[in-house]
């Protein structure tokens, strides 16, 4: 093999090897980008779950209150219906 073949192979070489080098590096940078993404939508998904359980926490606590008031006024009832019926007998 003379001089020149050697330097056109070599040239080749480090042509094919700047070429993987650059896809290797385009490939990595695809990877970070989908993460990147993939821990955005995350967030932004967290966000609105955070949203829902304030919601559902928000009414669980007006149902109790209501529960409670409801209770209340049941007892009322029931000791008026209590007291009707002793003064009927």
């Amino acid at each position: 093999m003379s001089d020149a073949q050697r330097n056109t192979l070599g040239q080749v070489v480090g042509v094919l090897q700047l070429i993987v080098l650059i896809i290797g590096i385009a490939g990595l940078f695809t990877i970070i980008g989908k993460r990147d993404q993939q821990l955005t939508q995350t967030v932004s998904d967290l966000d609105k779950l955070a949203v829902v359980v304030n919601d559902l926490a928000r009414a669980q606590t007006s149902s109790a209150v209501n529960d409670v008031n409801h209770s209340k006024s049941l007892e009322d009832i029931q000791r008026r219906l209590g007291e009707l019926e002793r003064k009927i007998k």
